[in-house]
């Protein structure tokens, strides 16, 4: 797609990945993009989110947008809904941005998230709900013995801190804070590799079946985020239930 066509392009992004998205427009040289940044909290309630990000996207079109692209995947249903009177809506057909960052080649499925795996970026370490500023804000309030109570029952469903390199952030810092929490919550401290290759395709144009495109009038639905692809029973029960 050229999107030299469009007159007015705003990109309303979560600041959770904000690092990839800079990244993503440091390396192609855009200049031609807006980009307005939302609060990286709202992901924690969909509901909230699916209010604020449809606010900002009317805000879009009665500033002349034409394009209006999304740094939002899914998000718990949080995207179910939105929608553009006259602009194009287009924004990556992942469920979050960590199954977004996960993804480093032709995608093969739709959940790439393993069990048992609390995962970390640049952005995630920064967060106000990160795990060191969680249990600091706990143990403020609590003391200790509660405090290391609530994070083992938040935790227990874990067994690794786990770093998704994806080359848009400096790593060292992010390992050294996976590392701190990996011993205060006796967890295994793991990286691997990732990618941004999906909001890449997202502000070049080069949309594929990676990229979720609405028309004008047409609302994001839960099932434009079904992959046919996928293997796995869960996931196949998931599907049949959104067509």
């Amino acid at each position: 797609m050229d999107l030299s066509a469009y007159k007015k392009k705003i990109l309303i992004a979560c600041s959770m990945i904000e690092d990839e998205i800079n990244a993503a427009f440091d390396h192609f040289e855009i200049h031609d993009i807006e980009i307005w940044w939302q609060e990286r909290g709202h992901h924690n309630d969909p509901d909230k989110l699916r209010e604020v990000i449809q606010a900002e996207i009317d805000r879009a079109e009665e500033d002349g947008a034409d394009l209006i692209m999304l740094g939002y995947g899914l998000c718990g249903n949080g995207a179910v809904g939105w929608h553009a009177e006259k602009a194009l809506l287009v924004m990556p057909r992942f469920d979050d941005c960590v199954n977004m960052m996960l993804c480093t080649g032709k995608r093969n499925r739709r959940n790439y998230l393993s069990a048992g795996h609390m995962y970390l970026t640049g952005g995630w370490s920064r967060d106000e709900g990160a795990l060191l500023d969680m249990f600091g804000s706990y143990l403020e309030r609590y003391g200790k013995r509660k405090a290391d109570k609530l994070m083992k029952i938040m935790l227990g469903s874990y067994s690794s801190v786990t770093v998704i390199d994806t080359g848009c952030y400096e790593l060292e810092p992010v390992v050294a804070y996976a590392d701190e929490c990996a011993e205060r919550f006796c967890l295994e401290r793991r990286i691997v590799p990732g990618g941004n290759e999906v909001m890449q395709k997202l502000i070049t144009g080069n949309w594929d079946g990676d990229i979720l495109v609405k028309e004008p009038g047409s609302s994001v639905a839960e099932g434009d985020f079904s992959f046919e692809g996928e293997a796995g029973a869960e996931y196949g029960q998931l599907l049949r239930r959104t067509r």
